[in-house]
């Protein structure tokens, strides 16, 4: 079993974890976890995602174990995704805050459309009222005015 304290390199460990090792990819991962939780943090500024963040980027080695190249530095494989990571998170936190900012503008719009047609309902009946409490040549005369558009001359004329 490899542990903590072997100093075997990340090379060994990545050749080892293509094979389905186990124990290599718990020494790279106890080796590698912290740095990396640590790192998100600093960019996420939550405990609960930097932790779901190196849980996602370790699934991802040993997923793609087997795509691993021994060969290159592993650290930086770690980094890398950890970065890709973070920038696909903050660009889709960004756009469902736009989303919401922009469901919430349309609530507001609707909302003030609602009210507007309410007092303008309300208007309407209450002019309707005491329209008609005028006699009814200024009944006429009104609506003329305001129902049809006519101007003063065209309604002195008729």
């Amino acid at each position: 079993m490899i542990t903590e304290s072997d100093n075997i390199s990340d090379n060994l460990l990545v050749a080892r974890i293509r094979l389905n090792d186990k124990d290599a990819f718990k020494s790279l991962y106890n080796r590698y976890n912290k740095i990396i939780y640590y790192f998100s943090l600093k960019y996420l500024k939550n405990d609960v995602e930097a932790e779901e963040l190196v849980q996602s980027v370790f699934i991802n080695v040993w997923e793609n174990r087997e795509s691993l190249d021994a060969t290159i530095f592993v650290k930086n494989y770690i980094y890398k995704a950890a970065v890709n990571w973070i920038y696909n998170y903050l660009k889709k936190k960004t756009i469902i805050a736009r989303f919401i900012e922009s469901e919430i503008n349309k609530g507001e719009k609707l909302s003030n459309l609602t009210y507007e047609e309410v007092f303008f309902h309300d208007l309407e009946r209450s002019i309707n009222c005491i329209v008609k409490t005028l006699p009814s040549q200024q009944q006429k005369i009104f609506q003329l005015s305001r129902s049809e558009g006519l101007t003063h001359i065209e309604i002195a004329e008729s």
